[in-house]
């Protein structure tokens, strides 16, 4: 299920994150017309159809606009990151908003169908046709239905024009040319259902109880897309038919396609492809999906499950002013979003305060399908508090009213606002094909004009000087006014004493103390500027064939780099220090365990809040914890601001803050955390499998909630004090940097440490994990819904340090994971996402497996362990056929290749090219390898680890199963 609802958000923690704006009924409000005054875009048809020709601010003059006599919108533009690959996106006005009582759910399920048969693709082919091109489902091949779109899409991993007339031929099939046949239908209920089944989650019932109490008049609590389960079971063929007819239209769609083509030539093929392209029978008309009730009291609700989140919101309503995309509401948005981005900004430092009764906290504003205008102000509560956090962000929100802003918080986030700008401009010739391509297919609702960075950037810096404290505090003001009464709203793990009356009243309470205004604080210089005098360089060598660059300094720190031209101005910085997990033992499992959050301890002269107020305009991030055998972490930054990112790690290791306020907050998240450890299927496998596995060794198992609640940073500072003194470090570099600026920067700071060790340390005992002996099934119990269940197999297998029997056994659990869906998908319908995979350690000598998992219906447990267990015996009986291995392996080559062009691809290798340099050859050789597999190389993989009295199963069951 997706949708685009939120609008603007100042922090991704808003619960509406879920939903999506989307395009507008036909009874939209307008209460508001601005028309731009000075048009500066072509004035043609298509200009008109993507709504930007009236605007004053300028199109990105680069894209390709265009609109089909039927109707039909297209938006091409050429663009090489990746390089040789195009991304495909079409979008129908149409989702489950449009349904009709007896179709709930059948939006989506149209979505399904499109890939289960049309014209000219049998059904069952459209997937394998295009896994025999490279693409593989899911990743490459995928589709979302929303309230009021849906959206196909295709990433091609080259640009041939067989690849492009092939997508362009699957998009005209789902637009004109589905069969909807009844027997294909009926065989796709049970994948439905399965879906519905996994997405019945503790979540998506809090949020249709969220809607059904803020949005009382619409119909947006009873049109979640994934429907009812009496529709989806017994909906008629005829009945997706007539959606089908009424809504895929070429007057509803939009095709976007974003890549390394010839726009000339690619627009040809769409006029050729889509130009005969005509509705069948009547158009189906904008749905009514009602209004809310703006003079509604105040009102209060609660939603009570033990595994979700103490939360409280506070949102009201008004109604929604149509207005157009010009340079004068740009400048106003923006004077809006400071504001608002001032909120947040002063909620997440309050839940930073040692005693705070917050996680969390935001402010998040919403337009809702050009019917209402949403603004909440939300927190994460601690457990229990509910009442205190609902008074602070009440009060917070007058403060910001009645007080407005000071100079320095509005200087905090214009920097931050000018930096990202920055850095989007600086990047513009290396932006992602897939993003641009999202972007414009939501211009597509004709919202917003498509921009180049650099107008964005001249817009901001044509408003920033007007925007002073008082002229935010204005912008604010006004921005709330003309609102609904609050609706006030509380989730908690424990029923409420009182109900929605108790928190309605802690509302109207808090309302009534008095909120001073805030303190203008001021920002101290970052302390940590020097670390002595720069290292000396001791050794400095290259490997030619990868591109990069070995240096160890006199202090023995090794610095590796690798300079590429994937990302304009975006650096990756690795920090490893030895030591990491491997420090914690099987007596004392937890004894690191906090090191994984050092981060919020801040540094020994600034808090987290100050870093990210002395931080403000800076490419730079807080980073540091831990991995299995390191401390450290890594970054993205710019290479302007690479220095600071250096001596801000070096300052974590050097002098870390181990402040209370952190402990605090991990303190206050833990038992949110482990709420839901066993609220769902997977939940439970991924709390108790790695310790089944690992044969019950407790540093793979999930430590008590109370071990963890009783840590404290006095028990960690002895146990990392070595490691952190003395333990050798590697640094890994990536990215579009320059090499001696690089090497200036570590050895200004890393390399001017006092010596450390030459080398990782080993730690042979520590590395030591045995698999489980006991291989007797194990029952997991969750406390989802009675028929949630998931089943996973697992094979013992071996780690990858053979690098040809790693690749191929990662090829093996691909041909597995086909044989899976086609099996527990296609056949038998009984599972929505089945999988396979390979994991073999890198860390732990001899540790690895193989697994199969599906999410099952408890009734069907028994069925799906005897499919899984047949797969595994048909890949040890017999080989792999040419047809079924060139599925799994053509993807799996193309998203290797495809890797190599990411700077993330990289920076493993990168961040151990020095001490494990034999590792690089997984680099060079991994594609050849799995391209030589045969057929007879997996069936002697199958025969040698699938073995059927090895397998142990695992499976996850409800505590309402059976009752």
């Amino acid at each position: 299920m997706t949708s685009s609802f939120v609008r603007r958000a100042s922090t991704a923690l808003s619960p509406l994150a879920l939903l999506a704006v989307i395009a507008a009924p036909a009874h939209a409000r307008e209460a508001l017309t601005t028309t731009a005054t000075a048009a500066v875009n072509p004035q043609s048809e298509a200009a008109k159809a993507w709504n930007f020709a009236a605007s004053d601010v300028p199109v990105d003059p680069n894209i390709v606009f265009g609109v089909l006599p039927n109707g039909m919108k297209y938006a091409l533009l050429q663009n090489s990151t990746p390089k040789d690959s195009v991304v495909l996106r079409m979008r129908f006005d149409v989702g489950s908003f449009a349904e009709a009582d007896d179709q709930r759910g059948l939006a989506h399920f149209l979505e399904h169908m499109a890939f289960n048969g049309s014209t000219n693709v049998p059904e069952g082919e459209m997937i394998k046709l295009l896994e025999r091109k490279g693409l593989a489902f899911g990743a490459d091949t995928n589709a979302s239905t929303g309230f009021d779109e849906t959206v196909y899409k295709l990433d091609l991993p080259n640009a041939s024009d067989d690849l492009i007339d092939t997508g362009l031929m699957l998009m005209r099939e789902t637009g004109s040319e589905l069969t909807i046949d009844p027997a294909a239908v009926d065989r796709e209920r049970g994948i439905i259902l399965s879906e519905r089944r996994a997405r019945d989650t503790y979540q998506l019932r809090n949020l249709i109880d969220q809607l059904d109490f803020q949005m009382q008049g619409m119909k947006v609590a009873s049109r979640i897309p994934v429907g009812t389960e009496e529709v989806i079971r017994t909906a008629p063929a005829a009945r997706l038919r007539d959606l089908y007819d009424r809504y895929y239209r070429p007057e509803r769609a939009t095709l976007v396609m974003v890549g390394d083509f010839d726009p000339a030539a690619v627009e040809a093929k769409i006029k050729a492809r889509f130009g005969d392209w005509k509705g069948r029978g009547p158009a189906g008309a904008d749905p009514d999906i009602g209004n809310v009730d703006y003079r509604r009291p105040a009102a209060a609700d609660d939603f009570i499950d033990p595994a979700i989140q103490d939360s409280v919101t506070i949102a009201a309503f008004r109604p929604w002013i149509e207005e157009a995309d010009t340079k004068a509401k740009r400048a106003r948005t923006l004077a809006e979003d400071i504001g608002e981005a001032i909120v947040s900004r002063r909620l997440a430092k309050i839940a930073l305060n040692e005693d705070s009764p917050i996680l969390a906290g935001y402010f998040a504003e919403a337009g809702g399908w050009k019917i209402f205008d949403q603004v909440t102000f939300g927190a994460i509560a601690k457990e229990g508090a509910w009442k205190e956090a609902l008074a602070l962000i009440e009060q917070e929100q007058r403060r910001a009213i009645e007080h407005g802003f000071t100079q320095a918080e509005v200087d905090e986030q214009l920097a931050n606002r000018r930096t990202a700008l920055r850095n989007a401009v600086s990047g513009v010739t290396t932006r992602r094909s897939d993003a641009l391509a999202d972007t414009l297919i939501t211009a597509a609702k004709g919202d917003f004009v498509f921009v180049r960075p650099e107008t964005s950037q001249a817009l901001f810096e044509a408003t920033a000087p007007s925007l002073s404290a008082a002229a935010v505090t204005a912008a604010f003001r006004k921005r709330m006014n003309g609102f609904s009464a609050p609706l006030a709203r509380v989730s908690a793990k424990k029923p409420i004493e009182g109900g929605a009356d108790a928190i309605l009243a802690a509302l109207r309470s808090s309302a009534q103390v008095a909120v001073a205004a805030p303190t203008e604080a001021t920002n101290a210089a970052f302390a940590y500027d020097n670390f002595g005098t720069p290292g000396k360089i001791v050794a400095d060598d290259r490997i030619d064939d990868l591109g990069i660059r070995r240096v160890r300094f006199a202090n023995n720190v090794m610095l590796n780099i690798k300079k590429t031209d994937f990302q304009k101005d975006r650096v990756l910085l690795s920090l490893r220090v030895d030591g990491g997990n491997l420090l914690a033992t099987r007596e004392d499992p937890t004894r690191v365990s906090l090191a994984g959050s050092l981060m919020l301890g801040g540094l020994g002269a600034h808090s987290l809040d100050e870093l990210r107020s002395i931080l403000a305009g800076k490419t730079v991030s807080p980073s540091f914890g831990n991995a299995t055998d390191a401390f450290g972490g890594s970054a993205l930054t710019s290479p302007e601001d690479f220095g600071l990112q250096a001596k801000l790690m070096a300052a974590y290791l050097t002098h870390p803050g181990y402040r209370p306020d952190g402990l605090a907050l991990i303190r206050r998240a833990l038992p949110q955390q482990y709420a839901a450890n066993d609220a769902t299927p997977a939940a439970v496998i991924g709390r108790d499998a790695g310790g089944i596995l690992a044969n019950d060794d407790p540093r793979s198992q999930t430590p008590p909630l109370e071990k963890l609640m009783s840590l404290d940073w006095a028990q960690l500072k002895p146990v990392v004090a070595d490691s952190f003194a003395n333990g050798a470090i590697e640094i890994g570099v990536v990215g579009d940097i320059d090499e001696q600026a690089t090497i200036d920067a570590i050895a200004a700071t890393f390399g001017a440490l006092p010596a450390r060790r030459a080398a990782f340390d080993p730690r042979p005992d520590a590395r030591v994990r045995e698999y489980a002996r006991d291989r007797s099934e194990r029952t997991l119990i969750h406390k989802g819904p009675a028929e949630q269940a998931e089943l996973r197999v697992y094979w013992p297998a071996r780690d990858d340090s053979d690098l040809a029997e790693a690749m191929r056994l990662n090829l093996l659990a691909r041909v597995m994971q086909l044989k899976l869906t086609e099996e527990l998908r296609e056949r038998l319908g009984e599972s929505y996402s089945p999988g396979a995979a390979a994991s073999l350690s890198d860390e732990f000598p001899g540790y690895g497996h193989v697994f199969a998992a599906s999410n099952v219906d408890f009734k069907d447990l028994a069925t799906t362990r005897a499919a899984i267990f047949a797969i595994a015996k048909e890949l040890r009986d017999t080989p792999v056929d040419a047809d079924l291995l060139d599925r799994a392996r053509k993807p799996l080559v193309e998203a290797m290749t495809k890797s190599r062009r990411e700077n993330a691809y990289w920076l493993p290798y990168v961040a151990e090219a020095a001490s494990q340099s034999a590792r690089l050859d997984r680099s060079r050789n991994g594609i050849r390898e799995v391209e030589a597999a045969t057929p007879a190389d997996l069936q002697a993989l199958a025969k040698r680890y699938l073995v059927d009295d090895k397998a142990l199963v695992i499976k996850a069951v409800s505590d309402k199963a059976g009752k």
